[in-house]
């Protein structure tokens, strides 16, 4: 791909994001849509927003929202023993990272949040954010 072509790409990025933002924001699953719609990382997607100071939120995850994510809503939650086990069968070095648990969510037909919430509730932690958010 051309230099040219990087950088129209880039601005077309940049105009779709600029257009995406809510209160200085633009939401995880945005960013993943725009990635995917112009065929490019989603950490592309992420280096194009930190140039641009514009940050992300709304986790698909779990991870973090514009507030601060107390989850609240997990106490007294248990965790499924059959996300639990491959949660801890897919930790690397102590970790989950993002790319696994939308994998994991995938494979045993739940959404990437529950996933996320069942990391929470066992203290592992989300690691290597697809969009660069986090290592």
């Amino acid at each position: 791909m051309t230099v040219e072509r990087v950088a129209h790409i880039d601005d077309i990025l940049a105009q779709e994001l600029k257009a995406a933002v809510r209160d200085n924001h633009v939401t995880c699953a945005v960013a993943w849509e725009i990635a995917g719609r112009h065929k490019v990382s989603k950490q592309h997607v992420g280096d194009i927003l930190n140039q641009l100071r514009i940050r992300i939120t709304d986790c698909q995850l779990g991870c973090f929202v514009v507030k601060k994510a107390l989850h609240d809503d997990l106490f007294g939650k248990q965790v499924d023993q059959s996300v639990a086990e491959r949660v801890e069968s897919s930790l690397i070095k102590g970790c989950l990272p993002c790319a696994v648990t939308f994998k994991v969510a995938g494979d045993l037909g739940i959404t990437p949040k529950e996933v996320g919430d069942a990391a929470t509730l066992m203290r592992v932690h989300i690691s290597r954010c697809q969009l660069g958010c986090f290592p």
